[in-house]
């Protein structure tokens, strides 16, 4: 069916609604929202910038469901052919052009694994369906740990064109209905909100239980996000006739809008429950802007409208689209040349996502956007049948994108299949002393050699082979085996949770001795160097760990995943004074946004010492010795993204930050009120010289991702291990 029926709606007006006006302020609007999120991802101001892209959905659903319902007015049908030939024009040339820079550019930059994985983000952009892709590898689009995918602000995209798939529809099913009941024109704007407010409520419901029960999946999903489309829809029906306020209360309107909108902006943070319920109030402040327009406007509400409707605010808006498409591959492809948060970076970045938003808009976006490709009804002005398609332009568009898809494949074909061991081929790393018998000296000369170094060795694991997030660096424990629970583990339920715990113990069955490793994905990366320390020792080792659940007991957040770490470490408690271990092992990665009292600075500090006191003498109560290992550094950056066909050893090493140090002290203060059972392990010197630590060790990479040591460098370090655990 190409068109449906409007059912009743059809006017004698051929000119749209008032409230359907081209809209200036509408155009700030935008250049606001893709502004934030643009600052949010290059220098991480303000903390509520992501909160842009709730205002696209808002002026998205306004705009695309008054461009419907003024269609029904006018025309007494609508075109579904039409409507998604004009989402197609309107999105997808750009939107691929955009895809196929990018993934050509990853080939040439990274090496296959990085590559590869950014090639198939591409693909599910490109089909719309980038959401439920980040969803599924559990993307945490607040704090990503690991390698950020180029594409990954095409999640957006993906819940705009799923929405859009049914809304029309909704939209004919309400003017059917107000048919039927032989509605007049009032009647029918009922019915119609009616149609648009219930699934906006189920939206709203569903994304309060998803934020709650699975923030990550929140994030990107359509069920979640669709009620901010729908408030835009809303607003849509309640203004399609509207005549405006008197400009006192627009002016009330605009300025409480922009307040809210602003105080998102500086108020919301990533550790803030979204989308439900905060999204609100993003959402809110960008409807009362788009209802203060409506209508007739005033000069003391053009006045204060100049925010949004002065020319630079305007053309930034115009351009939106492209800007947003654009910003984030120049940053993260950026990052591998230039170093990230810097004056430079951040002048090469502004001016590069500038230059080729204004290109893209001026010779793809807007060109393609307003050709007749397609166009086959009569002119809504004149009646008249427009001029025909010329051949140039399908000839054109042809060309387009037979160049879009030629680029990531010639890309491909020339640089991606190359071998990825020519990473190092030329240089053959000294690997060092043997792991059985190195001491801490030895480790500290090793280091000093990666640290002089001038070319990257032929390194294990390849970071060219480490795959997506590093999965093929990490502990098997972790990725074949599955010992490391999550948001998306089952850990609500006791018999789940007995399921790993059984499936993840390692060991004869008769040992005489046991260890339990208990913690977040810091201690599943000392995991290998755990087990080969003990190897032979007659130990079992039992694995409890769940990512981002630090082995303390603190009072988290009134969440869910606060409350499913909670119970998991109430469970492991259990679990250790069942077992009755002789050695209890754990490592953490702090994070203060994990404490209910919202500290910072020392009284943080005096929270983590007592917390991480309390547990070390439970577990020396229990009978068990409680050994506490110092977490290694955060990479500079993700293996993939730094070790490049481009870059040197000398890009890549860390400097460890005196606040890191202060942290590893408040840890070792907290283990020594625990008394002679309990040991903290400083592995500081294991990483680093002097607080600079570099990204291989002999022909070992230090790390699978920006968090977590590889497998292989853990398991270097079992012989500093051994003494800690078995001594």
């Amino acid at each position: 069916m190409s068109s449906a029926p409007a059912l009743g709606l059809q006017s004698r007006a051929q000119t749209p609604p008032q409230g359907h006006r081209r809209r200036l302020d509408i155009e700030g609007l935008r250049a606001v929202a893709v502004l934030a999120v643009v600052f949010d991802h290059l220098i991480h101001w303000p903390g509520g910038g992501f909160i842009g892209v709730d205002m696209f959905f808002v002026i998205s659903g306004y705009l695309i469901s008054g461009i419907l319902l003024r269609e029904a007015t006018t025309r007494g049908r609508i075109s579904f052919r039409e409507f998604y030939l004009r989402r197609f024009k309107r999105i997808l040339p750009a939107a691929a052009l955009v895809l196929s820079v990018t993934v050509t550019a990853a080939y040439v930059i990274f090496y296959a694994g990085r590559a590869s994985s950014i090639a198939t983000d591409a693909f599910w952009a490109l089909v719309f369906s980038a959401n439920w892709r980040f969803a599924l590898l559990g993307t945490d689009y607040m704090n990503s740990g690991s390698s950020v995918s180029p594409i990954q602000h095409y999640w957006s995209l993906g819940v705009e064109e799923q929405f859009y798939i049914f809304w029309p529809w909704v939209i004919i099913g309400a003017l059917f209905l107000a048919r039927r009941l032989k509605c007049n024109p009032r009647g029918t704007a009922v019915v119609l909100g009616f149609f648009v407010a219930v699934p906006i409520l189920l939206s709203f419901a569903f994304a309060l239980w998803e934020t709650n029960s699975n923030h990550t999946v929140a994030y990107f999903s359509t069920f979640s996000r669709g009620w901010e489309l729908g408030a835009g829809a809303l607003l849509a029906v309640l203004t399609a006739r509207f005549s405006g306020f008197p400009q006192k209360l627009q002016i009330g309107l605009l300025s409480f809008g922009l307040l809210l909108i602003g105080a998102s902006l500086i108020l919301i943070t990533p550790e803030t429950p979204f989308p439900a319920p905060f999204a609100i109030f993003p959402v809110l402040g960008t409807c009362l802007v788009i209802l203060a327009g409506c209508g007739g406007t005033g000069p003391s509400y053009n006045r204060l409208a100049w925010i949004l409707t002065n020319p630079a605010s305007r053309y930034v808006g115009k351009i939106s689209y492209s800007l947003y498409l654009w910003h984030f591959p120049v940053i993260i492809l950026l990052g591998a040349f230039v170093e990230p948060d810097t004056l430079w970076f951040y002048l090469v970045a502004v001016t590069l996502m500038t230059v080729l938003s204004v290109a893209s808009f001026k010779w793809v976006e807007d060109p393609i956007r307003r050709s007749r490709l397609g166009v086959a009804k009569p002119s809504l002005k004149t009646g008249q049948r427009p001029r025909p398609v010329r051949r140039r332009e399908v000839q054109g568009l042809a060309a387009f994108a037979a160049l879009v898809l030629a680029l990531p494949l010639i890309a491909f074909a020339t640089i991606g299949q190359r071998d990825a061991s020519d990473l190092g081929a030329g240089s053959s790393a000294d690997p060092g002393t043997p792991v059985t018998a190195m001491t801490a000296d030895q480790r500290q000369e090793q280091l000093r050699a990666a640290l002089a170094s001038s070319e990257w060795p032929a390194l294990r694991p390849n970071p060219a082979e480490m795959g997506p997030d590093g999965a093929l660096a990490k502990p098997d424990e972790w990725i074949k085996d599955g010992c490391l629970g999550g948001e998306l583990s089952p850990l609500a339920h006791d018999k789940d949770v007995t399921a790993n715990a059984l499936r993840c113990v390692y060991g004869p069955e008769n040992a005489t001795r046991s260890l339990v490793i208990f913690g977040d994905s810091t201690t599943m990366s000392f995991v290998p160097g755990i087990r080969k320390a003990l190897e032979g020792q007659d130990w079992q080792v039992h694995i409890y760990t769940v990512a981002a659940c630090s082995p303390v007991l603190i009072p988290g957040r009134n969440d869910a995943s606060a409350d499913e770490c909670k119970r998991f470490k109430l469970w492991v408690q259990d679990q250790i004074g069942r077992l009755n271990p002789d050695v209890v092992a754990s490592s953490f990665l702090r994070n203060d946004g994990q404490l209910s009292s919202g500290a910072v600075g020392r009284e943080a500090d005096a929270e983590w010492q007592k917390y991480v006191t309390d547990m070390g003498r439970y577990v020396v109560g229990q009978g068990a010795r409680y050994v506490l290992l110092e977490a290694p550094a955060p990479a500079k950056a993700e293996p993939s993204q730094c070790i490049t066909r481009f870059s040197v050893p000398s890009d890549c090493i860390t400097e460890r930050s005196t606040i890191f140090d202060g942290q590893s002290e408040v840890e070792a203060r907290a283990i020594a009120d625990v008394g002679i059972n309990a040991t903290f392990v400083p592995t500081k010197e294991w990483f680093c010289v002097n607080s600079r630590c570099p990204a291989f060790v002999g022909s070992t990479a230090m790390y699978a991702d920006i968090n977590h040591i590889s497998a292989l460098a853990s398991e270097e370090l079992a012989p500093l291990l051994r003494p800690a655990l078995a001594p």
